[in-house]
């Protein structure tokens, strides 16, 4: 299977369960796609993304509901649908932190459509880009902007409020629908899929956060993203790599050992992608230190385990050689710019 058509299997659970919500028994249909049930328990199970179109427009055509796709999200959605990504977005600071995990992370789930986001002094606004080949259409759009909001709201709470939403299709009769769900009317014929909410919100604290939780989850979801890419030779090794290095075992041997190859093979495969191992090394680990200094949630000895280095000062002189600066002095710098933000 191509990495640009995959579908998270357990994501379908929501289609499942709005057949199920309106009466209409899923096995069957499930099953003329290849899908059996046990299927939509398995964090391991992908399949091609025209099934999730098609298993929407199945359930459109049988069901005859108007505006279906609004049934998603708040009945139908659990965060272990999206796997590591689900457990991540729950243990997020706020929905800021959150949203960009699911901007930077969703190819786990698929890569048929794009999340961006972006914000205004006011507003902070989540958008959904598709592909030609993977079309927005009404039920598969309702569906995606009832769940971010379902989502949303098991992070913050029923409280939050929708300040404006769009959807890409034209108005349908049922618009009643629309503010049942969003509290607000919808713009239709819009460029793009939205969904906006108040920026006070979503920089908001959260209560359930658990920041070094969700690091351990986005660690998880970066190595399943290059297990996606199987014959790519950099995508394996930087998945071990991240993998091994609480454990201090990431020398070259040791990582071709975890690959079933020789050193030598090693080298001869990452030489062919113009790689070496050692900078291949020293790049994970430099931007996995970045990221650990800009949560400012561990101190130097335990950022330096989790890189796998024995000591403090080896890792300080590493860091140095990556940056130019100390960990502290890149610490302070990013304080001192979050700091100018907010003021």
């Amino acid at each position: 299977m191509s990495a640009l058509d995959h579908f998270y299997v357990p994501t379908l659970n929501t289609v499942w369960n709005v057949m199920v919500k309106y009466g209409v028994d899923p096995r069957p249909i499930f099953e003329n796609f290849g899908l059996q049930e046990a299927d939509l328990q398995d964090s391991n199970k992908r399949c091609h993304a025209y099934i999730e179109i098609a298993l929407w427009h199945h359930a459109q055509n049988i069901i005859k509901e108007p505006c279906l796709g609004l049934s998603a999200g708040r009945d139908t959605w659990h965060p272990s649908q999206m796997g590591t990504l689900g457990y991540a977005w729950l243990a997020s600071s706020s929905l800021e932190r959150a949203f960009h995990r699911l901007s930077r992370f969703h190819h786990i789930v698929t890569n048929a459509y794009e999340i961006e986001t972006r914000k205004t002094d006011s507003l902070y606004t989540v958008s959904v880009q598709y592909s030609s080949h993977n079309p927005a259409f009404q039920a598969r759009s309702e569906s995606i902007m009832a769940t971010l909001l379902c989502m949303s709201r098991m992070n913050f709470g029923h409280s939050l409020q929708v300040q404006a939403v769009s959807f890409v299709h034209s108005e349908p009769q049922q618009v009643q629908k629309y503010l049942d769900v969003f509290g607000c009317r919808p713009v239709f014929d819009a460029p793009e899929d939205s969904i906006s909410f108040a920026l006070e919100d979503v920089t908001r604290r959260l209560p359930a956060a658990d920041h070094l939780f969700a690091e351990m989850m986005d660690q998880s979801i970066i190595q399943a993203l290059n297990r996606l890419q199987p014959d790519n030779i950099v995508s394996q090794v930087k998945a071990v790599i991240i993998e091994q290095l609480s454990c201090g075992k990431v020398t070259e041997e040791d990582i071709a050992g975890q690959l079933n190859m020789s050193k030598r093979k090693l080298q001869l495969k990452l030489a062919e992608e113009n790689v070496r191992f050692k900078g291949l090394l020293d790049d994970i680990r430099s931007n996995m230190a970045k990221d650990y200094l800009k949560g400012n949630n561990h101190c130097l000895s335990e950022i330096a385990f989790l890189l796998g280095f024995s000591e403090v000062s080896s890792f300080s002189r590493a860091f140095k050689r990556w940056s130019g600066v100390s960990p502290g002095q890149y610490q302070n710098s990013v304080l001192e710019k979050s700091s100018g933000k907010k003021a």
